[in-house]
Parts: structure tokens; sequence; C-alpha cells
């Protein structure tokens, strides 16, 4: 019951905002707030969503024969960025957007891996950040009838959160390689504050933007297809690898501009990649302990996309990059 109706109040919200309110409202505070209510219950739902499908997974776990299980934990200190970028029309010729939020974290990481019957297995994997590291992001606007160069540009000050979430089906193909197939997800979430304007209507300006508090969420999620290898180099050394790749991923940005009571939705379609190199080490005469040092690298990209403000708007870029060091702890049971 507190599913459903947890469903239904969101949609009805977004309806009544849109079919009651106005074109000449809708930028009014209550369209705005109506509207930011609506994200947040969706984003409520897909996180009780995504939490069901894990519990799901566990239950399977649980009522499947095991036959061997796998533990891991351990830290990802990853960098890069979240980038996106709109064009459209402006007075007579073309004019585009691009926000910049670096990205940098310490993500926790956590896998179990359940070996299943025929040489299968499930493994589940998650990774949160419970704050990405204040950072300096930009706001660059250009209004190309005007010239080449920048028309606007600002800067904030950039905080939030990210996770994700994989959950794989995977058969040995080999004594040292798997095959595998599963589902990817990824949740970025940046806040924005004590912005300052630098350069207005093409001018040098330092005007402080006062009140900025500002949100941008972004979703990736798809299937996915993938590859493990791993190689013996000594008796305790194992050099080991992964690669997924999905072609077809859904994309969604969200985004609250507080200062101008604006919302709005990114919709696209792109692309995932996901890579991992390490060296494990399993001290000698164990076989149930390891631990792994090796590199992560994600990217995340759009093909193409739009923005519901208007159907002249095109979101052409959306890329998300984390790479860096990890090192985990492997438990065997």
């Amino acid at each position: 019951m507190f599913t459903l109706f947890s469903v239904f109040l969101p949609t009805c919200l977004l309806y009544v905002a849109k079919k009651y309110l106005s074109a000449d409202n809708r930028d009014s505070p209550k369209y705005a707030e109506i509207i930011r209510i609506y994200y947040v219950k969706r984003g409520m739902i897909l996180a009780r969503s995504l939490l069901l499908i894990l519990v799901g997974c566990l239950v399977l776990l649980v009522t499947s024969p095991v036959f061997a299980a796998d533990l891991s934990l351990g830290v990802w200190q990853a960098s890069g960025s979240q980038v996106w970028r709109t064009s459209f029309p402006w007075d007579g010729g073309p004019g585009a957007s691009e926000l910049v939020y670096p990205q940098s974290g310490k993500y926790i990481i956590a896998s179990y891996e359940n070996k299943l019957q025929n040489k299968t297995l499930l493994h589940i994997e998650g990774g949160f950040t419970g704050n990405i590291q204040a950072a300096t992001g930009s706001d660059s606007d250009w209004k190309y009838a005007d010239g080449p160069g920048l028309y606007y540009y600002g800067e904030f000050k950039t905080t939030g959160n990210s996770m994700f979430i994989n959950i794989d089906w995977k058969k040995a193909i080999t004594a040292d390689s798997e095959f595998f197939f599963g589902y990817g997800y990824r949740r970025n979430n940046f806040r924005m504050t004590d912005g300052t304007y630098y350069i207005d209507e093409g001018n040098a300006v330092l005007d402080p933007l006062s009140g900025l508090n500002s949100t941008y969420d972004i979703y990736y999620h798809s299937f996915h297809v993938g590859a493990t290898a791993q190689t013996k180099l000594s008796p305790v050394l194992t050099l080991m690898g992964t690669l997924s790749y999905s072609p077809l991923a859904a994309i969604q940005g969200n985004g609250w501009w507080n200062l101008r009571s604006l919302s709005f939705t990114h919709s696209g379609v792109g692309q995932m990649w996901d890579g991992t190199v390490g060296l494990r080490y399993a001290p000698a005469g164990r076989q149930d302990a390891s631990v792994t040092v090796g590199y992560r690298y994600q990217y995340l990209s759009l093909y193409t996309g739009t923005e519901d403000i208007s159907s002249t708007i095109s979101w052409e870029k959306a890329t998300n990059v984390q790479k860096g060091y990890y090192v985990t702890s492997e438990y065997r049971f």
C-alpha cells in the first residue's frame, strides 16, 4: 500500500501542476516547488526499486545451493568530473551552455559473489561516497551571434554525493576467464553554493550570486555485457582484470535553479564503460583470504538528448569520468 501511494502521489503532483497552472504561471515558486517534490519522490521510488532488486538477489542467494561465496570490502579513491552541455538558438545565432562539476571522493566498495550451479555465479557490487570533496565548479555560456568568446562565466562551490550498483550473472568460459551479463546504475548528486559571476554579457565583472543553493542530479543506468580474466604470476600473486560495456544506456538529469525558481529535466541515451586491472595477493597456504590493489576507470557519456524547457534545446553532452586506485580485502566462506 505504501509503495502504491508513493508512486501515485508524485504522478498526481505533476498532473496538477501541468493541467491547472497556466503557462504564464509555470515560472512561479508554486509550480517550481511542485516539480521539485515530484523529482524527490521519483528519486525515492527509484531508490526503493533498486533496494527491492537487491533484496530479491539476496533471497536468491539464500535459497540457491551455495558451493562457495566471496565477500569483499575496500576503498576506491577516485577523481574526475561531471560535465554537461546544451545548445540552443540565441538572438539569431547559436548559443551554448556548459556546466562543470569536479568530482573526487573516497568510495566504500562492497561486493558479494555466490557460486551457483553449472559454473555460474551471481555477483552484486555497490559503491558510495558520503560526500564529494568540495571544489570549484563553473558555468559557461556562449552567444555566438556576438562572437566566439564567453558571454557569461561564473564559478561556484560544489559538493554532493554519488553511488553505483552492479548486478551480474557470470558464466565461466575457461578456468581463468568469465563472461557476464548484468545491470548497472550510477547516480551523481551535486549542490551549488557561493557563486560569483566573472563575465556578464562579454564584460569582466565581479558579481556575487547571493543565496545560490541549486542542485543537479544525474542518473545513468542500463544492461551491460562484460568479461573477466586472470593469470597467475606466482603462487601468491594473480594479475586480474574486468571490462563491462553498455552501448545503449538511459540517462536523465534533473536541475533546480533556486535563484530563478526553475526546474528542468534532461533525457537522453548514451554509453557506459567500466574497467579494472588489479594485482591480488593471497598468502601461501590460505585459500580463504586475499588483498587486491588496482586501478579502476569508469566512463559514461551521452550520445544525444533533449531538455523539457523547449524543443529547441539540445542536450549534447553529459560525460562522467571516475578513475583512481583501489584496495580491497576478499574473504571466502
